[in-house]
């Protein structure tokens, strides 16, 4: 194949995106994060340009929480600096210095993302925007059990649901957090939500603990996998209740931790038009948590279902793994010596059975001699013959 020549035939003013942030930042972050941050530099190469978070939301069709999420990931990753004035209102944003960012530089506020010296990093370069408060902007603190490696040791008990009375969601009403929630959860749905729809949310916040970051995320994700569903997204809400999870951030460690294990799993079984059901990724993570098996082992599980049974099953698949805990088979040398001794097993029970087959002189007993032989005597049975003629 030919190599191709990347060219241009304009000058027309341009936005200057530095390499680093292509090599280092843009292929770890969410595509939405990337929009905002895009934007930010084509605001900061054209000072005319209007700008304040809401602007923002309603140029890329997003809520202003959506905007600020991606303003907290980016001063997360040191990439921009949140200025706040004595009221602790946002007042502006100041760009990081690309040419600071040496790889030794790198690694070390990959170490220090949660502290502020990290920040004295950037230049003083800053965009005003409309004012915010520093409470709006902040990540809320972590709450809940922090997600780590394979190991789950503790299945959190679900709160017991209850009907709200009208009194009890008038009082709802008046939340502002509650209000913006429900008014995300309408954008993203495209309708008016329903009773159900509203009590199942208020579980979420009142019951589950979930925090509102945690419930918009919960939306967004689901309505980008195409699934409007409440009920889909009351599935996912109660699995991560069951794990634990109570906060934006232990959510998304939780995905990563696992996306690739549902990948695999997706992979093995030719899944490529559609992501994985409430239970299908329960099972994905008992097999990659509980069981504690790599993805190659989920994958090839997989593989000897379809093989085996010729359609894809997640309870055939999860009696395959558990065969392999119980003989403590954990890489794939295990399984095929696994497979090598059920092969000599089986040859061997075949020779058995065609041994068992021959008589004690070696000779092969063809199908008449099968049969119990008869013995007679035939001197008796002349004598009774004679008997009945006379």
């Amino acid at each position: 194949m030919a190599d191709i020549l990347l060219k241009r035939d304009s000058t027309l003013a341009a936005t200057y995106v530095p390499n680093t942030f292509i090599d280092e930042y843009m292929t770890h972050a969410d595509g939405e994060f990337v929009k905002i941050y895009l934007y930010l530099l084509r605001c900061m190469n054209h000072p005319d340009t209007m700008f304040s978070i809401s602007d923002i939301a309603d140029k890329f069709d997003h809520t202003e929480k959506d905007v600020t999420r991606a303003l907290k990931y980016w001063e997360k990753m040191h990439l921009l600096r949140l200025e706040f004035n004595s009221r602790e209102e946002l007042t502006g944003i100041c760009l990081s210095d690309f040419s600071l960012l040496t790889p030794d530089t790198l690694s070390k506020q990959a170490q220090t993302a949660d502290t502020v010296s990290a920040r004295q990093q950037y230049t003083d370069t800053s965009v005003p925007v409309e004012q915010h408060t520093k409470q709006d902007i902040e990540q809320p603190p972590a709450a809940g059990t922090v997600l780590s490696g394979h190991s789950h040791d503790t299945m959190h008990a679900l709160p017991q649901r209850t009907e709200y009375s009208l009194n009890q969601l008038a009082q709802f009403g008046e939340d502002e957090t509650v209000q913006e929630i429900l008014f995300v959860a309408e954008r993203y749905l495209g309708h008016p939500l329903n009773n159900t729809d509203i009590q199942t949310i208020l579980y979420w916040l009142d019951k589950l603990k979930f925090s509102q970051d945690l419930i918009e995320y919960l939306i967004e994700q689901s309505v980008a996998k195409n699934h409007m569903s409440i009920r889909y997204m009351d599935k996912i809400a109660l699995s991560w209740a069951k794990s634990g999870i109570r906060t934006l951030s232990d959510a998304k460690q939780s995905a990563q931790m696992h996306s690739s294990a549902a990948r695999a799993v997706q992979k093995a079984f030719g899944i490529s038009n559609r992501t994985l059901t409430g239970p299908e990724l329960e099972y994905v993570e008992k097999w990659s948590k509980e069981m504690a098996f790599s993805d190659d082992m989920i994958a090839l599980a997989c593989q000897k279902t379809i093989l085996k049974i010729h359609q894809i099953s997640y309870e055939y698949t999860d009696s395959i793994l558990k065969s392999w805990q119980s003989q403590n088979a954990r890489t794939l040398n295990d399984i095929k010596l696994l497979d090598a001794q059920y092969q000599e097993t089986k040859a061997k029970k075949i020779t058995a059975g065609k041994t068992a087959a021959r008589t004690a002189k070696g000779t092969i007993v063809n199908g008449f001699s099968n049969f119990s032989q008869r013995t007679y005597n035939y001197e008796e049975l002349e004598r009774e013959l004679l008997s009945h003629r006379r």
